[in-house]
C-alpha cells in the first residue's frame, strides 16, 4: 500500500508534533485534532519513513573516523595555529590510531589444581610445580 500525497507531505513536515504536522500537511483542523495521532502517528510505514528521513538528515552531521583524522592532521600541520592546539591534535590523532598503546606479553603456564583432587594429591602436585 502506497502513501497518499498528504501522507508524504506529513512525513516531510513532521516536527515531532502530530497535530501541527497534520495541519501543515493539509489535513483539516478537525482531522488533525481528533484522528491524526491514530491514523498518522501509529502508521508503521509513516513511522519508518520519518525515522529514515531523520537518519538521512543526521548522517552528514556526524564526522567519520577519516574526517576526524584529516581534521586533526590539518590542525597539527597548521603552523599558524597555537602550539597547544597543534600538540592536542597530534595527541588525539595518535590516540585514534593506537600509537600510544603499550602491549605486554605474558608467557605463563596455568595449572588448575582445583577441587577435583584430594588435599594430599593437591599438595603433591604443588610440590611438583615448585621443583
Amino acid at each position: 500500500m502506497g502513501l497518499t500525497t498528504r501522507q508524504q507531505r506529513f512525513i516531510e513536515v513532521f516536527n515531532g508534533n502530530v497535530v501541527e504536522s497534520a495541519r501543515l500537511a493539509g489535513y483539516s483542523e478537525q482531522y488533525a485534532l481528533k484522528q491524526a495521532h491514530i491514523t498518522l502517528g501509529r502508521n508503521r510505514i509513516i513511522q519508518q519513513a520519518i525515522h529514515e528521513r531523520e537518519r538521512n538528515r543526521q548522517e552528514p552531521l556526524i564526522a567519520t573516523r577519516e574526517e576526524r583524522q584529516k581534521f586533526w592532521t590539518s590542525v597539527m600541520l597548521d603552523e599558524s595555529a597555537e602550539m597547544q592546539h597543534r600538540l592536542k591534535a597530534a595527541e588525539l590523532l595518535g590516540k585514534s590510531e593506537a600509537d600510544f598503546c603499550e602491549r605486554v606479553q605474558v608467557d605463563a603456564s596455568v595449572v588448575n589444581i582445583g577441587f577435583l583432587f584430594e588435599p594430599k594429591q593437591r599438595a603433591e602436585l604443588l610440590r611438583e610445580i615448585d621443583d
